[in-house]
């Protein structure tokens, strides 16, 4: 998982896999998640964290890598907004979806969250910072995610 040259790494070099069960626990551990994986033919993930050149914003990247785009597809349809979540659109990209998040308290931070697929990966890409949070800013990742999973290139 290559970082965008205007950005810096946090944490590993080359990100860190990401199991049936670590997938899991982001959804409370349920054991509905790891059949719906099964069922899905979940081989394998990654994640990866960065830092944008100007310091300003986080940004978490999750690929999630299917048997066949169909079960890409549809984990990206089970994928269900929380009730605060604000929907903004991707230009040139219909079928992605974007969220505003609200400010967490404990964190005082503020996400936006760009999900979407590409052959057979799921991807998530959340951009956290102090809100508001720039919605360019996420529609930039998100596109550059696009062409690295379109193209195999990292791109700028």
């Amino acid at each position: 998982m290559t970082v965008p040259s205007d950005a810096s790494v946090i944490g590993t070099v080359d990100g860190d896999p990401l199991t049936k069960d670590t997938v899991s626990k982001w959804y409370g551990s349920s054991a509905d998640v790891l059949k719906e994986l099964d069922q899905l033919h979940y081989l394998g993930g990654a994640t990866r964290a960065y830092q944008t050149a100007d310091g300003k914003y986080h940004v978490m990247v999750r690929l999630l890598q299917f048997a066949t785009p169909a079960s890409a597809q549809a984990w990206l349809t089970g994928d269900r907004p929380g009730t605060t979540w604000k929907a903004f659109p991707i230009p040139g990209y219909p079928d992605e979806k974007a969220y505003d998040i609200p400010m967490d308290p404990a964190t005082h931070e503020a996400r936006l969250r760009g999900i979407g697929f590409r052959g057979d990966v799921f991807f998530e890409v959340n951009v956290f910072g102090e809100p508001p949070v720039d919605h360019a800013v996420l529609i930039d990742r998100v596109r550059k995610q696009i062409a690295r999973l379109d193209t195999g290139s990292a791109g700028t």
